[in-house]
């Protein structure tokens, strides 16, 4: 027994009139297929004077057919789902005239495609659809609510033995809920045959009723079909593309039966091996798009104008297991990689012979470029010295820059940029090309204008007498695009905060310098008021005298000092000479001594008092 999938189609059909004529299956294991389509289908059936079985063999169960003589074995295929009804009936003749004969039928499914469909354990009693073994030259078959894709098995007997035919129709096609078969399973020679080299191909076309074959091939000159041979073998080889024809015939009945077949021979495409593939980079591997040899490796002229399909393979093995790359326009490679690769006919599927080329990875330029340019103006907005950017790696590259780099007007860019003036762009960029590796690297940066501050200013907080000074410092009057401050209080550190706490009195200087280093502006030197915390009234010209240090922005009004016990020992002139720690001509012993002064605040008028202590020593 056979799988559906396994049969080999021996039937012989023509597409020309209204009706078509198949040769039969004498033997289940020789079934044959057939469709309805819009025709009226016309079977030479199996009888005593032609056939070679003359009872169907043992094994399915024929239910309601007591004998079958003669049979004939079909399968049909649904193609839409519905309803689908038959008419079978047997006459002497084709065109129905001469008389009838007795037919009877048995029909069983449904099956699926793969299914075994001869045997007992297919065509059992569970499977039977439909059965008759009527007198009459007509039978009605009957398939309800048939599912698209279902196969069904027929066995049509000839009870009379004699030569005739047999005739199936489908009476509901175009009925509601009507369903059809599929008549694509009705193939003769096969598909069309696309071929890569020119190796024989033999057609074979067996029909049980035929008793020789004539196989034409079709004149495009002529428009006709043209004879090859007149033969009684079903077989004949073909080495050359054309449109062939095989007809069927059997000479006693006078049935023709034909079918038609397109054979195309392609050559193979010839693929020339390409130069190797360059990639950039500085890593130890480069992504590559393979597909830049499609011209090189297609140049073949034989190849002609065809379009074709590049496969890539990483070694040999797999060009012989057929493991192509996948990811051949993004292909990552280390230097030196070897690579084989073929073309193929998107047309034909001809594959060609195999090229292998390598893989290159060349540097990219590389110089040293910031991300971000710094260039200082002076107030007016002129820049303050002449700025180069950029690097000469030589004259086998090309540079090109994205503003105007050709002072001496040659067409030939500069290996370097000379900035004299504020440039246009607020970016530069610049491409440096090899010029013999085609390697590439492009470079960017932001231009920075700034400068000095123009002018710095301060504020102060605060004072001596409790948590100290707190000079706060602004900086204002730069130009260009930047005005980022560093702020330093006398000759200190740096720093980004423009606030400076806990500042000692005296005299201080701040300023501010923008962070590209383009200067410095300091202002004008200023006085803090505070107190000494000692003195030593010893004569040797150090510290010899305590007073407050007074500033013009505090109006001191008066000082008085006392012992730790409260006595008042002086009231001093804040402007004058400051105590030299005697009372009443007497040294006042080493002590701690006690000090309060009122503050009067120049911008506000506001007068403080404060206290505080300073030590006397000896």
């Amino acid at each position: 027994m056979k799988a559906l999938k396994h049969l080999i189609l021996i039937v012989i059909f023509s597409l020309a009139g209204v009706s078509q004529i198949y040769a039969q299956g004498d033997r289940c294991s020789s079934i044959q297929p057939f469709c309805a389509a819009n025709s009226q289908f016309i079977f030479p059936n199996s009888n005593a004077p032609d056939g070679d079985v003359a009872v169907a063999e043992s094994g399915p169960n024929y239910r309601c057919l007591d004998t079958q003589p003669y049979p004939s074995w079909f399968y049909l295929q649904i193609e839409n789902s519905g309803n689908l009804n038959f008419r079978i009936s047997q006459t002497v003749n084709p065109d129905g005239s001469g008389g009838t004969l007795d037919v009877d039928f048995i029909a069983w499914g449904p099956f699926s495609e793969g299914d075994e469909l001869c045997g007992a354990s297919a065509l059992s009693a569970s499977a039977l659809v439909a059965c008759s073994y009527s007198p009459s030259a007509t039978e009605d078959f009957i398939i309800n609510n048939a599912s698209a894709g279902q196969i069904y098995v027929v066995l049509i007997n000839n009870y009379s033995e004699l030569p005739g035919y047999i005739s199936l129709e489908q009476t509901n096609l175009n009925q509601p809920n009507s369903g059809s078969t599929d008549c694509t399973i009705v193939d003769i020679l096969g598909d069309d045959l696309t071929l890569c080299e020119e190796v024989p191909v033999k057609l074979t076309a067996t029909n049980v009723n035929a008793t020789r074959y004539e196989y034409y091939v079709f004149d495009n000159s002529s428009n006709n079909f043209v004879l090859l041979s007149n033969q009684t073998s079903p077989d004949f080889t073909v080495s050359t593309s054309g449109l062939y024809k095989v007809i069927a015939i059997n000479d006693t009945t006078g049935l023709e039966f034909n079918d038609e077949v397109l054979i195309e021979y392609f050559e193979n495409p010839i693929a020339t091996a390409p130069n190797d593939l360059v990639g950039c980079s500085n890593d130890p591997t480069a992504i590559f798009d393979l597909a830049q040899v499609y011209n090189e490796i297609t140049q073949d002229p034989q190849n002609g104008n065809f379009l074709f399909e590049l496969n890539f393979y990483r070694s040999q093995n797999d060009l012989e297991n057929e493991v192509a790359i996948e990811n051949a326009s993004a292909f990552e490679a280390s230097d030196n990689q070897n690579i084989f690769a073929t073309i193929t006919y998107e047309g034909s599927g001809c594959v060609s012979n195999p090229v292998d080329f390598n893989l290159k990875i060349l540097p990219v330029p590389i110089i040293e470029f910031d991300a971000e340019t710094e260039i200082c103006l002076d107030n007016d907005g002129n820049l303050m010295n002449p700025q180069t950017i950029g690097e000469n790696l030589g004259t086998e590259y090309t540079y090109n820059w994205n503003v105007d780099n050709d002072p001496d007007g040659d067409g030939i860019q500069n290996p370097m940029l000379l900035i004299t003036e504020v440039l246009s762009v607020s970016d530069i960029s610049l491409e440096i090309i090899n010029k013999i590796t085609g390697c590439t690297n492009s470079f960017s940066s932001k231009i920075i204008y700034s400068s000095a501050p123009e002018n710095v200013s301060f504020t102060i907080s605060g004072n001596d007498f409790e948590e100290g000074y707190v000079v706060s410092v602004t900086a204002s009057g730069s130009v260009g695009t930047a005005a980022i401050y560093e702020y330093q209080l006398d000759n200190g550190n740096w720093q980004e905060q423009s606030d400076f706490g806990k500042v000692k009195p005296g005299v201080h200087t701040v300023s501010a310098r923008d962070i590209y280093g383009c200067g410095t502006t300091t202002s004008a030197p200023f006085r803090l008021i505070g107190y000494a915390r000692f003195f030593t009234p010893n004569a040797d010209g150090y510290n010899d005298t305590w007073n407050v240090i007074n500033d013009p922005q505090v109006s001191i009004s008066k000082v008085l000092i006392y012992d730790r016990y409260g006595k008042l020992i002086k009231q001093l002139d804040p402007n004058g000479r400051g105590w030299d720690g005697t009372y009443n001509g007497e040294v006042m012993p080493a002590d701690d001594y006690w000090f309060a002064v009122d503050l009067k605040d120049q911008n506000t008028g506001i007068i403080s008092e404060f206290t505080g202590h300073f030590t006397l020593k000896l």
